[in-house]
């Protein structure tokens, strides 16, 4: 097993972005989870907040984790056109797949993350459902680009000029045109805690989902939004993607 700390110069958003990238060894190929970070985490909190690090090893996984700020995976055409999915999307699975022993298809290719992290990872497995074969949440932040927050006026300003409800970061508006184009969507799985406040967004996610016919598997725990909820669940994660991603 190794763990690297690198730094990719990124073209999609001419910034400099600091990635962690664990790999069992090189002797063999294997798939990659990208796992996602929350508002305000940064590229190693996963590995700090939860055992991260010897459940991939465990499960025979590439985790990359990459410092996504607070932007919300979106791409932001305003001044500096900071192009965030196109980033996670594309640029960085090409890095990883040139520079590691990883899977290079979608077939070896998952998404993971908590929080705006669980947003990120859910909007970019079902928009690039030819990308990823699958996605694992935790507390997942699932009303952005839906619906806006009256207790979150600053990110109602944010989705207004970049993700606004009924546009193309709406995880229920993506849902329903991929049932009618009839695409392929990747195995999903998500969970939240009994006691998080994005319970009731967890609970409408998963009823559209029931509504549009879209096989997933929903599961409701003890416990509140913190890492360490993360953390008691996270190898229920991994076991999914290594149940869902093949080399």
């Amino acid at each position: 097993m190794a763990f690297y700390q690198k730094t990719i110069e990124s073209k999609a958003l001419g910034l400099d972005i600091a990635v962690c990238i664990q790999v069992p060894d090189f002797d063999e190929i294997f798939p990659v989870v990208y796992l996602q970070h929350g508002l305000g985490d940064n590229q190693n909190t996963p590995w700090e907040r939860s055992r991260l690090l010897p459940l991939a090893e465990e499960h025979a996984l590439i985790v990359v984790t990459a410092d996504a700020k607070d932007s919300w995976f979106v791409n932001d055409e305003r001044s500096g056109h900071l192009l965030w999915e196109d980033f996670f999307a594309f640029e960085l699975p090409a890095y990883i797949e040139a520079n590691f022993p990883a899977v290079p298809s979608r077939k070896g290719r998952g998404q993971c993350g908590f929080s705006m992290g669980g947003y990120g990872a859910m909007m970019l497995a079902l928009k690039h459902p030819d990308r990823f074969a699958a996605v694992s949440t935790h507390s997942g932040s699932f009303i952005f680009g839906h619906e806006y927050r009256a207790d979150r006026p600053e990110r109602a300003e944010f989705m207004k000029d970049v993700a606004p409800p009924g546009g193309v970061y709406d995880l229920f508006t993506i849902i329903e045109k991929q049932k009618e184009a009839g695409t392929s969507i990747p195995a999903i799985r998500f969970d939240v805690g009994d006691k998080d406040h994005l319970l009731e967004q967890n609970r409408r996610f998963h009823k559209h989902l029931e509504e549009n016919e879209i096989s997933h598997e929903y599961i409701e725990n003890i416990g509140s939004h913190h890492w360490s909820y993360v953390d008691q669940h996270l190898e229920e994660s991994l076991q999914f993607f290594t149940d869902n991603l093949s080399v």
